[in-house]
Parts: C-alpha cells; structure tokens; sequence
C-alpha cells in the first residue's frame, strides 16, 4: 500500500468511527386493546390489538388499524387498515353502528389507507367510539377492534410529540400553536472496504463453533455462512453466522468477524461482532445473538427478526449496517403484546451514506 493510500485508509476509518450516542429505543406503551410508541424522530404510531375482554376471536379478526402520525412540519396522518383484501373493491367503516367512511380497496400491505383530513375525522370519531367493523362491498366482516383504549393511546401520542395543549392535539387539545421540533435522525457514515470474495474455509468454520459458546446449542440441521467483507491492502475481513440453536420458528445466530492478512502466518482469526446497541435477543452485557439472521451483501446491512410466537404477531427486529468496524443501527421496530397486531411499531431510525459517496442521497 502507498504511504497515500495508507493514510486515506486512516482517516476514512477515522471518519467511519466518529462517535454516535448509543441508540435509545422509544417506549412502547399500552392502553387496554390499543399499543403506542415512538421513535426518535418523532414519528408515533398507535395500533389496536384483539381484545382480551368480550371481544371476538380471530375469526372477526382479519388484521389490526394503526394510526400513524409524524412531529415534523410536514404533519404526515394516515390510517391504515391490515386483511386479506381478497379482490374485493370498496369498504365500509363503521364505528358503533354509524358510517364514518367509506372508499376503495387496494392491493398490497394497507388495502384501506385514510389520509389527511379524512385521517382526522375517523380518528375523532376512533377516540369516541367502543367498536369498529370494516365491511366489503356485500356486507362481508373484513376486520373489527375494540375502541378502548384508542383515547389513551393517542393522547400518549400527543404528549410524545409535544402537541398537548396546542390546535394540532387529537385528544389533548388546547389554543396554543403548535411548534415542530423537525429532529433530525442520526447519520451513520459507512467506510466500505474494496470489494473482495475471500471467506474462511468450511473447517475454519468448524473450529470457531467448537470453541463458541453455541458448541452445546448446535442440534439436528445446522448451517454456518460466511460472508465477504471486502478487502484493505492486504487484509481481508469476513461476517461469519455461526449457527446457536434453534426453536419451530426462530433460528439462532452468533455474529463474528473474520480477520486474515494475505500470506500471513496465523490463517483466519475471529472476534465476536461489536454493535453500537446489541441485538434485543442477546441482551445488552452479552455476546450478540441474532434471530432468523438476514445478510443484504451488497450494502452489508444486518438484520435480526425474533418473533414472539410463530403467528408473528409479536416480537422485536432489529437492522444494521456494517460501518467499517462494527455494526450500527438503522432501525429498530417491535410488538410487546401477542394479540394479533402483525403491524410493528418503529421505535429507532438512523440514515447511512458511504463514506465514498458522501454526495449521494443518504439511505
């Protein structure tokens, strides 16, 4: 490497490792059938949940109505309504009896999406009602929720994004302007070393499990993977998946990474993965652990899925991105309560930029 080369290779690690606070994740907060939380740009979501007194099984429950809401000038307010739309074409809401909108059904993951003001006059009339029904166009049940709750929840959300007492509260309301704060999430700078294939090799792999602490987790069909890093100078790095027990709908991963400089004596060397906040499945003080692990090669981004019960209706998620020396969170989501809500709420984001595409537009 030329005496340049190395000191750009420096001051890019430099850069790449800039201190970031330590990611605080929002509080997830619940109100009887409807769950709340933030994240740390201010955007709040509420969500209802199957109720767990006199309310109907899931066979009256085709999926849970979240109520999204940002903190920024911009005001973004939308309702959105998760089932299996079943080519049907327009629905019905309905809170205790009364029409409160109606209008057309689509395909993808919200076939029912209420913005704006028309946002504005269901959830008035979400935060005075006990229970809404959505039909199709024949009458059919799409989904129903109780409304208790609703109120609390979002007046949380209120209180969360400092509209209290201002003309912008849903439930809080008062004379005072609001006045968005308009924070910004954290930027991560990424240092992506040159793209390079070179991975352990598969007996490397096995000596790193006998000597983890998965040694005595690792039963039945186990899979190890590796995954390039890139390369600087001469020296090469790898994410290794070592392979840590497994459950009949999460499968557990121990992250390291692997160091090898070429035409060094030692081969391959391994240290277990640094993250700037540990996976949820791990816990903090303890050597990662990554749930039903997924690799994205090209951005070298992380991601960790651990659901609480195989109907995925609750659980914690996390994703990273490799900066060049650990691995830093991009987002952060979860659902603490078991009750049909398929619709996690986002309780950390962070952007990244490539340390040699610091022009280009952030992720």
């Amino acid at each position: 490497m030329s005496p340049i080369s190395f000191i750009a290779a420096i001051l890019a690690t430099a850069v790449a490792a800039t201190a970031l606070p330590v990611p605080q994740l929002g509080e997830i907060r619940t109100f009887k059938d409807w769950t709340a939380g933030c994240d740390n740009g201010g955007n709040c979501q509420a969500v209802s949940l199957m109720s767990e007194e006199g309310g109907a099984g899931f066979d009256d429950w085709g999926g849970p109505i979240s109520i999204v809401r940002s903190a920024r000038s911009d005001d973004i307010f939308k309702i959105r309504v998760q089932f299996e739309a079943k080519g049907m074409d327009r629905y019905r809401m309905m809170i205790d009896g009364d029409l409160v909108d109606t209008g057309p059904i689509v395909q993808g993951d919200y076939p029912i999406e209420i913005v704006g003001q028309d946002a504005r006059k269901v959830a008035q009339a979400i935060i005075k009602g006990k229970l809404v029904v959505i039909k199709g166009p024949k009458g059919e049940n799409l989904t129903r929720a109780s409304l208790a709750g609703s109120s609390a929840a979002l007046r949380y959300i209120d209180e969360k994004q400092r509209r209290a007492g201002t003309d912008t509260a849903l439930v809080s309301r008062g004379s005072r302007t609001f006045k968005p704060e308009n924070v910004e999430v954290p930027m991560i700078i990424v240092d992506q070393w040159e793209s390079a294939s070179l991975v352990p090799e598969a007996d490397a792999l096995v000596a790193l499990a006998e000597d983890s602490k998965c040694k005595d987790e690792r039963y039945g069909l186990v899979e190890d993977q590796a995954y390039p890093l890139g390369r600087r100078g001469d020296l090469y790095r790898a994410l290794v998946l070592i392979s840590c027990g497994s459950g009949a709908y999460n499968f557990s991963s121990a992250p390291y990474i692997g160091e090898h400089r070429k035409d060094g004596p030692e081969g391959w060397t391994f240290k277990p993965a640094e993250f700037d906040r540990q996976p949820k499945w791990g816990g903090e003080g303890s050597q990662p652990l990554l749930v039903n692990a997924g690799w994205d090669e090209r951005e070298q981004t992380l991601s960790s899925y651990g659901k609480g019960r195989g109907l995925g209706d609750c659980g914690s998620a996390e994703s990273y991105v490799w900066d060049g020396e650990r691995f830093r969170m991009t987002d952060a989501s979860a659902m603490d309560e078991c009750r049909g809500a398929y619709e996690w709420i986002t309780v950390w984001r962070a952007k990244y930029r490539k340390l040699e595409n610091a022009a280009s537009p952030a992720k």
